[in-house]
């Protein structure tokens, strides 16, 4: 008789999945110790085998979901890099109430769990940086001046603004309607993506 035994990290993915579905379901009531080995079948054990405490995992899942946010878009155009920002933010299988739920809840803990809030500046700040970078390259070869980092700054606070107001009304808008929020944000402040907006539409 023969069986796959589980890597470690495979083992650790699974725990941070379940934790996201907690979060998801019910935010920090509903991620417990027991309704997280609840949704992922596994023992009170083996949890605290891959984490100490419900804090590291939550940190783990902070993680793991900000990693989706820093992908790797160096290889591309600096527009196709500011359009693929937009179109991640607002993908199907991220942008749904229950991820929206368990982002909240992980957003009411930054403020008094020291390593999470660590965390959270450490990667928002690699996050305006990269989408900086980018609007200043598209600027720089259109001889426009601007102000990349603040552009930057605030088309991730009306991406932050469109999630939340989704949680709270689902039906007040659509993706396409929060994509092209954002990209006539831009062209107000003279960013045109051009046939890249356009193709990702």
């Amino acid at each position: 008789m023969s069986f796959n035994r589980k890597s470690s990290q495979q083992r650790r993915s699974e725990l941070i999945e379940a934790g996201i579905a907690c979060l998801g379901k019910g935010g920090m009531i509903a991620f417990t110790v027991d309704q997280i080995c609840r949704q992922a079948g596994v023992s009170r054990g083996l949890i605290n085998h891959h984490f100490r405490t419900k804090e590291e995992l939550l940190v783990s899942i902070y993680a793991h979901m900000t990693d989706y946010l820093l992908r790797d878009y160096s290889a591309e155009s600096p527009q196709r890099q500011v359009a693929g920002f937009i179109e991640d933010s607002f993908d199907e299988d991220s942008f749904n109430k229950s991820n929206l739920r368990a982002w909240l809840a992980i957003w009411g803990q930054v403020a008094t769990n020291d390593e999470l809030k660590a965390l959270h500046r450490g990667r928002y700040s690699q996050y305006r940086r990269q989408l900086a970078g980018a609007l200043r390259r598209i600027a720089d070869h259109e001889n426009l001046d601007i102000d990349a980092a603040g552009i930057a700054r605030q088309l991730i606070a009306l991406i932050d603004g469109l999630w939340l107001e989704y949680c709270l009304h689902s039906n007040g808008f659509s993706l396409g309607e929060a994509k092209a929020d954002c990209y006539h944000f831009l062209e107000s402040n003279g960013i045109s993506l051009g046939a890249v907006h356009q193709i990702e539409e």
